[in-house]
């Protein structure tokens, strides 16, 4: 009796991982009810025909007790039998799994490609692969959504692309230790590489230069603004156009810097000093750019604003010599809206060579790049030719309010592509085939860039948040943060938030949300700033739990932000929170939302950090980018 109830309990517990605590009970009531039937049974029929009844009925609850004793030891085996396997299992996983002192933004690797930390997390991940598909609630045709996919220039009613796209896991992104895209990577999940050493709990200023400047009315650096890292390999240092002395610095990892008064700037993390000339373009850069992904000395960037008659392009540039190989104007005989600015930070697609990049004109383009590069040679190339892409319109877009656009970057996952818009929709799109697989109404103008949190074999979840800007009743209203099932677009939960707005200053969200990392003090939290509230003038950070949308704490700030917070941690797993405010302050805080050290930048910090290490980069609206040490 007691062999087969084991093995089937644990053959049920192993197919139904996540429900082990309620099956055990099920199995122990279930048991106990079995156990009590057979009793009863035997109860009614001795007491029909025996004369001995008082001692039958003894015999009988002896039985029952010991027939829900067996039930309760079977389900205790059963229950450290599965934790035996389940360890042996992780295990040889873990013994299975590829090396982790590969180049890779794993964001818990520090030091040189040879020595890479490994004490960091093995825990193999499986690929984010799943197939998304509409809802009652996410259904585009709910929300009167007129999706287009333009081909050769030419409207076509269905596409398919020759080769799939396919995004791997987030720390497989870059094949460079370093930053490379606004938020990190593809889930968009962090702009910090490697982990920090703490133990002071301190912030203070280790270099400052004073050189960014001002074009067309733009100072500084802005939203979103964050600077790019990478730690380029010998070979590539040596056919880049670095000075002499970074050229053979053993150790350099270079900065760089897309700016508002138009220039790239390259910076020495270490020191701060110049590694290179810079880069003049001429044209405003809000958004981060982005660097490619195969470790190429290529770097994507978009201008953000109109200067005269030149209006915004995105621009292919060469890091060996700094020249631009490929430019593009948003002006496009498709477009649906006349602005025409990149703030979006792209992606490419390795396997594919395939720059994946939405914009500002309602457009999202897919380009090949036919990239040819000979690292032995020095020489790089790319001959851009359009794939294909999609324009769309809804119920409430027009030319003056509720506009078609893109400004926050996407996330992609597996062939997926998840993005919000300037009129309130968020959406999903199939990069293969270049259709709208579900939309979901997020009320209100979204500058942020969401984040993709995976989830097993459930598929994962999008978390989002717009602005407080169309759905303003004067200058007051309310945003919500949203949790999203990534499968079919339908809200998970939703939390509330009362704002302001100032015209052309926007209350509600425009950071985009930290993620907790899995095994560190914040897992199970989503952590967004939320700009003027409760009044005009202030802001709140909250820390919300990922399951129930519940609030689990909740800071004021004196001063509304923009900057999108960032988190390091140390080698235990012990979480520190960064964020700047309006007003030049950066603070640090625990993972409960205490203030552990302050330093004051002079400026509105808009712009986003980045963080290689124990060194945190970031530039103000003042013109000066700063190398924080986090002690």
């Amino acid at each position: 009796m007691y062999m087969p109830i084991l093995a089937a309990g644990t053959a049920l517990l192993q197919s139904h991982q996540s429900m082990k605590p309620a099956l055990i009970l099920l199995f122990v009531i279930f048991g106990v009810l079995a156990a009590g039937c057979v009793a009863f049974a035997l109860i009614s029929a001795q007491m029909r025909y025996s004369k001995n009844r008082r001692s039958t009925q003894k015999l009988i609850l002896l039985l029952m007790s010991i027939t829900a004793v067996i039930v309760l030891v079977c389900a205790i085996a059963c229950t450290v039998r599965y934790n035996a396997v389940g360890k042996q299992l992780t295990s040889l996983e873990n013994n299975t799994s590829p090396s982790t002192s590969q180049d890779a933004n794993t964001g818990d690797s520090t030091g040189d490609n040879a020595t890479q930390d490994t004490t960091q997390d093995t825990t193999p991940v499986p690929e984010p692969t799943f197939t998304p598909q509409l809802s009652n609630t996410s259904d585009p045709e709910k929300w009167g959504i007129n999706w287009e996919i333009i081909s050769n220039g030419t409207i076509v009613d269905s596409y398919k692309q020759e080769q799939s796209i396919s995004f791997g896991k987030p720390e497989d992104y870059f094949a460079l230790p370093g930053i490379a895209t606004f938020r990190g990577n593809n889930f968009r999940n962090s702009a910090v590489y490697g982990t920090a050493d703490v133990a002071l709990r301190t912030l203070s200023k280790k270099w400052e230069k004073n050189n960014v400047g001002s074009l067309n009315g733009w100072p500084g650096c802005g939203w979103t603004g964050q600077p790019l890292m990478a730690k380029w390999d010998a070979e590539t240092k040596a056919i880049m156009n670095l000075y002499p002395e970074k050229k053979n610095k053993e150790n350099l990892v270079e900065v760089i810097y897309a700016t508002l008064d138009g220039n790239i700037y390259f910076y020495d993390l270490e020191d701060g000093t110049f590694t290179r000339d810079s880069i003049n373009v001429g044209m405003n850069f809000k958004g981060a750019g982005a660097l490619d992904p195969r470790g190429y000395p290529l770097m994507y960037v978009g201008s953000g604003d109109s200067i005269g008659s030149k209006v915004p392009k995105m621009y292919v540039i060469s890091l060996i010599d700094g020249k631009v190989l490929y430019e593009r104007s948003g002006s496009d005989a498709f477009s649906q809206r006349d602005w025409t600015a990149f703030d979006s930070s792209p992606l490419v697609d390795k396997e594919t060579d395939t720059l994946i990049w939405p914009g500002e004109n309602g457009i999202l383009y897919t380009i090949k790049l036919n990239t040819a590069y000979d690292k032995t040679a020095g020489t790089l190339t790319v001959a851009p030719e359009e794939l294909v892409k999609t324009r769309y319109s809804t119920d409430r877009s027009n030319k003056s309010t509720y506009w078609v656009g893109y400004e926050p970057s996407a996330v992609i996952v597996d062939r997926y592509l998840y993005i919000s818009e300037n009129g309130g929709m968020f959406f999903c799109i199939d990069l293969d085939t270049m259709s709208l697989v579900w939309a979901q109404d997020t009320r209100d103008d979204s500058n942020s860039t969401p984040v993709f949190e995976w989830n097993g074999l459930d598929g994962g979840y999008i978390y989002t948040a717009p602005s407080l800007h169309w759905t303003a009743s004067g200058n007051k209203g309310y945003i919500c943060i949203y949790k999203l099932d990534a499968k079919t677009g339908e809200i998970v939960w939703e939390q509330k938030f009362d704002c302001y707005t100032v015209s052309g200053v926007s209350g509600g969200v425009q950071s985009s949300p930290l993620l907790g990392k899995p095994g560190t003090e914040l897992e199970g939290l989503i952590i967004y700033t939320v700009a003027r509230t409760p009044n005009e003038w202030n802001g709140e950070m909250v820390a919300v739990d990922t399951q129930t949308g519940e609030i689990v704490w909740k800071k004021s700030m004196d001063n509304y932000t923009w900057s999108s917070p960032v988190a390091v941690y140390d080698k235990e797993g012990k979480a520190y929170i960064i964020v700047g405010d309006s007003l030049g302050i950066m603070k640090m805080y625990d993972s409960k939302g205490n203030v552990l050290s302050t330093v004051e930048l002079g400026t509105n910090i808009e712009a986003s950090p980045a963080v290689f290490d124990n060194t945190l980069v970031v530039g103000t609206r003042g013109g000066v980018v700063f190398g924080i040490e986090i002690k």
